[in-house]
């Protein structure tokens, strides 16, 4: 009986240690970190002449000898920047004003030409792609059906009413677990998987479109297939040719891939390595409404609608469109955010733009940051 029971367990074990996603979450430690592009391939997005600078000063701006800031059990303190950077974990923290850098710090080991992986900053780039193809006549509108450029689900229940725009706010009503990154939910199963393209082919609807809102990596990757699908290219050649040499950035970026193999695809609702820099530059081209130096690169309607609450939309939470978190609503300010307290955040009334970049620190709350954001643009004239 002892030996039935000990084959049972190993033929248990081996059985989930060849999945591939646990596999590689019990090889790696489970958490995403910012070493894991190197477990993963990668697809090349090439800069191009002339590179974009901000305007350096010679020196950090004065922000005052100390800030008063609150921790993460919101108790106030008062530290001086420098050192709330160090304490919390901080790859890269930059602070931008009208193109000019009043501030930046790196940690010791990253500099401002370290490459750092994004999670779901990458997400609005994603969806400005979306808005770009729109505006090229590639996609009709946002209003168009998915099923319209991914014919295959026409045939899944219910998926011929998703539309576009559904995908964008994560109301397609598509069953994600989320879980965290819990060993047999969704989330690792994406993150660590190796053929996503087989695991959209299983998606099933929880609910009818456009009765839930709920935050789903698939609604990204499903945008993906279709940028795919329109451009017939990579969404990383895309991304290289309307976004990256365009906005002049300071250097190549590369999106992690599912697997080496022929058919593969980007992880797209994460995992886009650059510079800290090169993520302020797409900020820029929101805060200006899509212009960059005068050429219009996403159209003025689509940054308005990506950067303000869908107030016919009762569903979408009111903070949250088109992968732009929005608020305080009385600046017009948005951002982007990502897990370890990723942030590009915008402030249009200032021409204020903040990029954080972190390590793996899981307590970290949202509300925390964009407090300290708030507290540190304050005292910016």
């Amino acid at each position: 009986m002892k030996t039935m029971k000990y084959i049972l367990t190993c033929l248990v074990f081996l059985l989930l240690f060849s999945s591939c996603n646990i596999y590689n979450t019990l090889r790696y430690g489970g958490l995403p970190t910012q070493r894991d592009h190197t477990h993963f391939t990668q697809r090349k997005i090439e800069n191009q002449l002339p590179i974009f600078n901000f305007i350096e000063p010679n020196k950090n701006y004065d922000l005052g000898n100390s800030i008063g800031l609150t921790n993460k059990s919101l108790s106030a303190t008062n530290v001086t920047l420098d050192s709330f950077v160090k304490l919390h974990k901080t790859i890269s923290f930059i602070i931008i004003r009208n193109d000019t850098i009043l501030y930046k710090r790196y940690n010791k080991k990253y500099s401002g030409t370290s490459l750092v992986s994004s999670f779901s900053m990458a997400k609005p780039m994603v969806s400005t792609l979306i808005g770009i193809a729109i505006k090229e006549g590639k996609i009709e509108s946002i209003n168009s059906r998915m099923t319209d450029y991914l014919t295959e689900y026409k045939s899944y229940a219910g998926f011929d009413s998703i539309t576009i725009k559904n995908l964008l706010q994560h109301t397609s009503g598509i069953k994600f677990g989320d879980g965290k990154f819990n060993l047999i939910f969704d989330n690792a199963k994406y993150y660590w998987g190796k053929n996503l393209r087989e695991k959209l082919t299983k998606l099933t609807l929880k609910n009818p479109p456009n009765t839930e809102y709920h935050y789903s990596n698939a609604n990204i990757q499903l945008l993906a297939l279709i940028i795919e699908r329109v451009t017939k290219g990579s969404i990383s050649k895309y991304l290289e040719t309307k976004i990256w040499k365009p906005l002049g950035m300071e250097a190549p970026a590369f999106w992690s891939l599912d697997s080496s193999k022929e058919n593969n695809i980007e992880k797209a609702f994460c995992c886009l390595q650059a510079r800290s820099i090169d993520f302020a530059k797409f900020g820029r081209l929101y805060l200006n409404k899509g212009n960059w130096n005068g050429k219009q690169i996403i159209s003025k309607e689509w940054v308005k609608q990506a950067t303000q609450s869908d107030s016919k939309n009762n569903i979408n939470r009111h903070f949250y469109n088109y992968n732009w978190g929005i608020g305080p609503l009385k600046y017009g300010s948005f951002y982007a955010v990502g897990l370890y307290g990723q942030y590009l955040y915008n402030y249009p009334k200032k021409n204020i733009q903040i990029v954080r970049f972190g390590g793996a620190l899981i307590s970290y709350n949202p509300n925390f940051w964009q407090d300290i954001f708030l507290q540190i643009i304050d005292q910016i004239n």
